[in-house]
Formats: C-alpha cells, structure tokens, sequence
C-alpha cells in the first residue's frame, strides 16, 4: 500500500496521485477495443452519444481503433433531453464522420405513463424545479433517489419509476440496433460511477464492453484533453440529462466533486482509514464515512437478484 503524509490540497493530490500516462493508456484501450471486436467476431461497436465527456471519449477511442466504418453512434433524445447535450452528440458524430441515427423515445416514454410521473407543465418549470431540488434536504450524501420526493406525492420511488425506465429504454435501443448491425455495445461507466452505484445496472451498465470501469472521472477527462475532445463537452458538467439536466448534474447527484470523490475512492482504495483519509484531504471523517457506505451499497445493489436458498 503507498503511504502518504501530511494534509494536501486536492488539487495537488490528483496531479500527484492520479495523473494518466494518456499515451499509454490510450493505446491499451485501442487494442482492447479491436481484440474484442475480433474475439467476438463483430464488425465494429455501438455506442450511445450524449453530447457529454464519457460518450465522446469513447468515441473518440473507438475511431482510432477501428476507424470511422467501424463505430456507430446513437441518440436518444426525449421529452426532458437538453437540447444542446443533442446538438453536442450530432456534432461530435459529424466531426468524427461517422454513421449515426437518432431515435426519439419520447413516443415510447409516453405511452408507458414514465411522464405521468412529473408532468410536462411542471418538467418545463425551471424555476419551481430549481427552487425545489435547492431546497431539498437528503439525509445522506448520496440518497440521491430522496431528491424527487417533494415532486411525486412524498414516494422516494416515483423518483426511480421515472428515471430507471429511461436509462434501460436507451440500453434496450442499444442492444436492437446492435444485434441488427453485428456490433458490440461499448459502455461508458467509469471507475467513480461504479464504485458508488451512480448507474443503473440494467440500463447504462448494460453493455458488452467497458471502456473506463478502471479510470476515474477525473482520468477521463484527462484523456479527452489529450485526444482533442471539444472544449465545450469537456467543461459541461456530467448530467444524465433524465430532467433539467443543466442542474441535475452527476455531482449534484452525488453530493461533491468529482475530484473530491476520486481522491477519497483513491485513498479507501489504497486501504487508508477513514480517519486517516479525511485528515490527508482534509476533509470531514462524516463525507469518508458517506463514501464508504456508498460504495458498500452498491456493491449489495451489484448482488442482486437474491437467490431462494433451495437445494
């Protein structure tokens, strides 16, 4: 385990601890990309473009390893989608020329009632969403699904029945257009997604390959620097863009940072105590605990179904 000493600011604990080799690291996922391609007999990938940082570096990614022919990119707009997370993911498939198509799921949201839950009037309302989900007070960091509360008759899981539907409608698109075109589906969660449960297991973690699980947040944007990612999808803040994704953000989601987050999954990692940690980041020992049972939460979310124990 590396030891570490002294109390540093977080800044200089990324650059010291989490810098990428983005050469290095680039070439690895380009050769994983195309070994899988081969071993699995594909003719190229699929991926589902958001117009955000994780989707465009993988993007990115897939077209050095395969070229233009090879990737094919999807997007998903509906009812609740910003419309400049759209135009990001159209111009970053024009820019990279490759094939793409996009798919309207508002028509199939809509039939399944998933509006119903937070109607059109109030989903347009940025100022009542806004006022609402300021005031909003969770009792932990991450019980993110509590945010949704005050707009779906005080039930925690309204909130779930109208965002989980969207993630696993976007991977069932996926997994169609995939099947039709021969290609594998290529997944974007990264390392700080996965550790704390920010995914859906059935929805953006369904896929045949993952890029980043190995990479923090942090990392990715790394990479996207170094391989000429825009400027404008590298600083717009991570959203699942499932509802006013200009202030639903990942990070209002979760409760801090990014770099916060990735320098205390960075420490527990390495076997540090929460104590210890807290005090090297200095930070509350309270937010390391947080992080901790979020990570042991998803980890028991990762377990599911549970079997019935007959023999």
């Amino acid at each position: 385990m590396r030891r570490f000493s002294g109390v540093t600011s977080l800044k200089k604990f990324l650059v010291d601890t989490l810098r990428l080799d983005c050469e290095a690291v680039t070439t690895k996922l380009e050769e994983f990309v195309q070994s899988c391609v081969k071993s699995f007999g594909k003719d190229g990938v699929i991926l589902g473009l958001s117009g955000g940082i994780d989707s465009s570096v993988a993007a990115y990614l897939c077209v050095r390893a395969l070229g233009k022919e090879g990737v094919h990119g999807l997007i998903m707009p509906e009812r609740d989608s910003l419309k400049k997370n759209i135009d990001n993911a159209v111009s970053l498939a024009k820019t990279l020329r490759i094939d793409y198509e996009v798919v309207d799921l508002k028509p199939i949201l809509e039939k399944m009632g998933v509006y119903s839950v937070i109607p059109d009037h109030i989903a347009k309302d940025e100022k009542l969403l806004e006022k609402i989900f300021r005031e909003v007070r969770r009792s932990s960091t991450f019980d993110s699904h509590q945010v949704g509360v005050p707009l779906v008759l005080n039930r925690p899981s309204y909130i779930l029945a109208f965002a989980v539907p969207k993630l696993r409608l976007r991977s069932t698109m996926l997994q169609f257009h995939a099947y039709l075109k021969n290609l594998l589906v290529v997944g974007t969660t990264n390392r700080s997604e996965y550790l704390v449960g920010q995914y859906e297991e059935h929805g953006d973690g369904a896929c045949d390959i993952r890029l980043f699980q190995n990479l923090y947040k942090t990392q990715i944007r790394q990479l996207a620097k170094y391989l000429g990612v825009p400027k404008k999808i590298v600083e717009t803040p991570s959203t699942p863009d499932l509802l006013m994704g200009s202030l639903i953000t990942d990070e209002f989601l979760i409760g801090m940072s990014f770099e916060q987050l990735d320098s205390i999954l960075y420490c527990i990692e390495q076997g540090m105590s929460a104590p210890d940690t807290a005090k090297k980041l200095n930070i509350s020992e309270n937010t390391v605990k947080e992080v901790e049972l979020a990570i042991a939460t998803a980890e028991t979310r990762r377990n599911l179904p549970l079997i019935a124990p007959i023999k």
